[in-house]
Parts: C-alpha cells; sequence; structure tokens
C-alpha cells in the first residue's frame, strides 16, 4: 500500500467511513515499519521517530490483546477503536516529520518509494512541473509546494531528473553528502546509502555541484560530464550520458504486447489505476517505444492512438475506451 493510498484511508478514517478491512489496512501498514524492507528508505534523521511508532505499536497490541482476551462478545470495530487513535497518531507523526528549510516554505513532505522489483520505476511529477523518475529501490521527499526562495528534494538512491527553470528559484537535490544545484535541465544521480560514492551525470543543461557540509564547491558539470564523489576524492570525467541513463528506457519498449500487461506496467510506474471499458481491449497488442521519461498523458495519448481507444483521466483513475483492435 503507498503513501497516497494511506492518505486516502486516513481521511476514510477520519470521516467515520472506514470499513473492518480498511482499518485492517491501515493496521497492516502500520506494523510494516517492522519488516527489515522498511530500513533501507528509512531516513537517518528519523530513527528516533521510528522507534517511537514500534513502541507505540507495541501498546496497541498489547491493548489490543486484552480487548479481545478479556471481552470476546466485542466487534472488530470496537478494537478498532482502540487501534485507530495510535495509528492516527503515528500516520500524523510520519507525515509531520521535522521539515528541512524548504519544506518550511511550502506545505509537508512528500515521500515517494520505487518498488524493488528488477526494472521498476517510479514517476513523479513536482509541483513546479518538472519530472523525476526513479530506479528501483529509490525513494525521493519532496514538499507538496515550493513556495521558498529555493526548490529542495532529498534522493535517496538513483534518479533522473527534468527540471524547469524558474529565474530566482534554484532547485537542490540533497543526495548523500552532495548537494547538486540546477536552473534547469537534465541529469541522473546515483546516492545509495550502502555506497560511499555519489555519481552526477548531465545529460542537459549545467549543474553545480557542492559537499552538503560547508558547501565547498566540487564543480561545474555540463552535458555529457560526470562527477564521481568518494570523501576526500573527487572526479569529473567525459562519458556519454546516454548510456548511463540507459535504465530508464528498460521495460518501455513494447513489441507486441498486450494491452493488458502494458497496462500494470503503468499503474505501477505511475501510481494510477487503469481500467478497459470494454474487456476486448486488454486483449490489443501494442507496439511502441518510450524513453522512459514521459509525462502519464503522453505515453496514454500513444498508447491509445496506437490501438483506437481513447482514454479520461480522474484523480488517479484511468478508463480506457475502445472497441477493440483489427489484429484480434
Amino acid at each position: 500500500m503507498s503513501l497516497f493510498d494511506v492518505k486516502e484511508l486516513l481521511e476514510k478514517y477520519k470521516a467515520g467511513t472506514c470499513s473492518p478491512e480498511e482499518l485492517q489496512a491501515l493496521e497492516s501498514w502500520y506494523e510494516s515499519w517492522k519488516h527489515p524492507a522498511a530500513e533501507a528508505v528509512e531516513w537517518r534523521s528519523d530513527e528516533e521517530l521510528a522507534r517511537e511508532l514500534l513502541q507505540d505499536f507495541r501498546e496497541v497490541r498489547r491493548r489490543k490483546d486484552a480487548l479481545f482476551n478479556g471481552e470476546r462478545r466485542h466487534t472488530w470495530w470496537r478494537a478498532a477503536a482502540v487501534l485507530a487513535p495510535i495509528i492516527g497518531i503515528g500516520a500524523l507523526l510520519w507525515f509531520s516529520r521535522p521539515a528541512s528549510t524548504a519544506e518550511e516554505a511550502g506545505a509537508g513532505p512528500v515521500l515517494a518509494i520505487a518498488a524493488k522489483k528488477p526494472d521498476s520505476k517510479r514517476f513523479i511529477l513536482l509541483p513546479d512541473s518538472s519530472t523525476v523518475v526513479l530506479r528501483e529501490g529509490s525513494s525521493l521527499k519532496y514538499p507538496e509546494k515550493f513556495n521558498g526562495a529555493t526548490r529542495e528534494v532529498t534522493l535517496i538512491g538513483e534518479a533522473y531528473f527534468d527540471i524547469k527553470n524558474r529565474p530566482g528559484q534554484p532547485f537542490l537535490i540533497h543526495s548523500g553528502k552532495l548537494i547538486t544545484t540546477v536552473l534547469g535541465t537534465a541529469f541522473n544521480i546515483k546516492a545509495y546509502p550502502d555506497q560511499a560514492s555519489v555519481t552526477v551525470t548531465v545529460t542537459r543543461g549545467k549543474v553545480k555541484i557542492e559537499e552538503e557540509e560547508g558547501r565547498k564547491l566540487l564543480g561545474i558539470l555540463h552535458p555529457d560530464q560526470q562527477i564521481v564523489y568518494n570523501p576526500g576524492k573527487v572526479e569529473t570525467t567525459p562519458v556519454k550520458s546516454a548510456e548511463t541513463v540507459a535504465w530508464l528506457k528498460k521495460g518501455m519498449d513494447f513489441n507486441a504486447v498486450p494491452f493488458d500487461d502494458i497496462a500494470q506496467q503503468i499503474n505501477e510506474q505511475y501510481q494510477v489505476n487503469i481500467r478497459f471499458a470494454n474487456e476486448v481491449m486488454k486483449k490489443c497488442r501494442i507496439r511502441a517505444t518510450f524513453e522512459g521519461t514521459e509525462t502519464l498523458d503522453k505515453v496514454l495519448f500513444v498508447l491509445c492512438t496506437v490501438s483506437n481507444a481513447s482514454y479520461t483521466i480522474s484523480g488517479r483513475d484511468v478508463v480506457i475506451s475502445g472497441e477493440g483492435c483489427s489484429d484480434n
């Protein structure tokens, strides 16, 4: 369950419209804090928060067990009345993490996470219409609005950025021990927490690279240049940036692939729910190639054009309509 789903369920809880199944889903989400897989996307500065959340959950379990063992006649709704307030507190703490300077200037932070499955990607449209594609297992924290003097985000893992130019409001990416500053450009950053090095590769425009501590200037990168930073060592070299970002295109070359299979991949990458108004459309075999950086609207336009279909978008719900394909 994504954080966006959690937000929706929390809103339903506050309105008193959660079903028992939805309350169970909230409890399961809360319990996932104990899962080892969660550690990879925890922010180091929030380790104390994680411990506090887990302590809260243990208290939830104690109260829940006492409730069920003491009075078997109570329904799950009664148990939920004990669980939900603390679940709500945990969620409030999650979405109210201490903000950076940039976040204080805007709204609360958003955490986007790409699945750990091989070749998984997560497309993000930022508040300023800049776009980010996260590689599998990576995460990005950013404010809901960029209202301050700067636009700042925090990356863990690897991502491709295509940043809109905003004179007077530079874009800053915090990744490992580096700060990358841009005005309008496209580039790739590789900064995994289990690796000492941070690599920045520019495909278009110009970026400035600084150390996070002390803001020491390490270099200015132009297209097809790469900087590899290790503590105490910095190396800048010419590269073929297209090779560095080849991971973007993986899985985006569809050769006679059923529309239903493509839809499942789009669902994950763009965090939407695609359904077909006509089931026969699922069997349409599509030939299309993407760069991996296109917006959802552009991807859907191409897919529907080649399959003689149309689409509508409402929030995160997408409906594909059509009569089917001539080759089926």
